[in-house]
């Protein structure tokens, strides 16, 4: 029994595009926040290290964070094919009538 569901291909191939573009947009806003992030740190980076190399624990706190948020975002953009895997799939960008058949025989011996 040989059925073709071409609706769930189309379907599916709808769905991969929309994960993918709201991992994209995830993925943007992260970047976005790192930039934003750096940038609220960098005229304050001079007196936050002098402050936190006098001993005051609560300064060192904020630029640890600061940095770890930073490189956690930068990271993740640099990482965001293998944080996102859809992001690897090459065949998304195919129309959904070129996407390979589907073998849905329960016999997967080829025909002879």
């Amino acid at each position: 029994m040989n059925t073709n569901i071409k609706w769930l291909d189309v379907w599916r191939v709808r769905w991969a595009r929309v994960k993918r573009g709201v991992e994209l947009v995830i993925s943007g806003l992260l970047l976005v926040v790192g930039i934003l992030l750096s940038v609220a740190l960098l005229p304050e980076l001079p007196g936050l290290v002098s402050v936190a190399l006098t001993g005051d624990g609560e300064a060192a706190r904020t630029l640890f964070v600061c940095v770890a948020g930073i490189a956690v975002c930068v990271l993740q953009w640099l990482w965001r094919a293998t944080i996102y895997p859809s992001f690897g799939v090459i065949h998304l960008r195919r129309r959904p009538h070129e996407l390979p058949a589907l073998d849905t025989r329960r016999d997967r011996r080829p025909a002879s």
